[in-house]
C-alpha cells in the first residue's frame, strides 16, 4: 500500500491500546481491559517543516513518537514515509527507514552508553550503515560536534563527564550523523542549559 500524499511522513488512524488488570478475577470473567495510550492519530508532515505535537502529560505523545520510531508496534493504524508503507515494509525498505527517521529522547543519561567514549556513541551509526573509512568517520564526529556546540577534544570523553545539557547536544549530535530526513524529538529541550534553550 501507498500514499499519493507527497508528505515526508503520514500517519493515519494510529492506534496503542495496552492491555491493562485482568489479574485472576479478569482471567475468570474473560473480561480484557485496554488502556488506549494512543486512540486514532492522523497527521501529516511535509518535507522541511517542523511539527508540534501538544498535549497534557500521558496524552499519549511518547507512545505516538515510539510508534513512529518503530519501538512500539500499533494496534492499528498506518504509517506511511515517502508515499509507502513503514509498517509492513521488507527489511531493506525498514533499514532504510531507520536510518533515515532518527530520535532524540528526553533523557539522555539513559541514551548514551556509560561505557562508551563520545566519539564511538556518534560513530556508531555510520559505521553500521555507511561505508565510510575510520578516518572519514572521525572527520564526520568532530564536525558534528562543532554543529551542536561542543569541541573536538570532547570526543574522547565519557557521558559522565558531561553536564545534562551537553549531554543532550551529544544525543542531538547522535541524531544529526546519519543526515536523517526526520528527526523525532520528545520533549528535547527539557534538558538542555537555559542559555542554550534561547538559541
Amino acid at each position: 500500500m501507498t500514499s499519493e500524499s507527497g508528505a515526508l511522513l503520514e500517519i493515519r488512524n494510529l492506534k496503542k491500546h495496552f492491555r491493562v488488570g485482568g489479574g485472576m478475577f479478569g482471567s475468570m470473567t474473560g473480561k480484557k481491559e485496554y488502556l488506549k495510550a494512543v486512540d486514532g492519530i492522523s497527521l501529516s508532515i511535509e518535507p522541511g517543516t517542523t511539527y508540534g505535537l501538544v498535549g497534557e502529560s500521558g496524552c499519549g505523545k511518547s507512545t505516538t513518537a515510539k510508534m513512529v520510531l518503530m519501538l512500539e508496534e500499533p494496534t492499528e493504524g498506518e504509517i506511511f514515509f515517502e508515499g509507502k508503507d513503514a509498517i509492513n515494509a521488507d527489511k531493506t525498505e525498514k533499514r532504510h527507514y531507520k536510518s533515515s527517521v532518527q530520535a532524540v529522547f528526553q533523557d539522555p543519561w539513559a541514551s548514551l552508553n556509560p561505557r562508551m567514549k563520545i566519539e564511538s556513541i556518534i560513530a556508531e551509526p555510520l559505521e553500521v550503515n555507511t561505508t565510510m573509512t575510520r578516518g572519514e568517520i572521525h572527520t564526520k564526529v568532530g564536525e558534528i560536534l562543532e554543529e551542536v556546540g561542543l569541541q573536538q577534544y570532547q570526543a574522547e570523553l565519557y557521558p559522565h563527564e558531561f553536564s545534562g545539557g551537553q549531554r543532550q547536544r551529544i544525543g542531538v549530535a547522535r541524531s544529526l550523523a546519519l543526515n536523517p530526513q526526520l528527526i523525532v524529538l520528545d520533549e528535547p529541550v527539557s534538558a538542555l542549559d537555559v542559555s542554550i534553550r534561547a538559541q
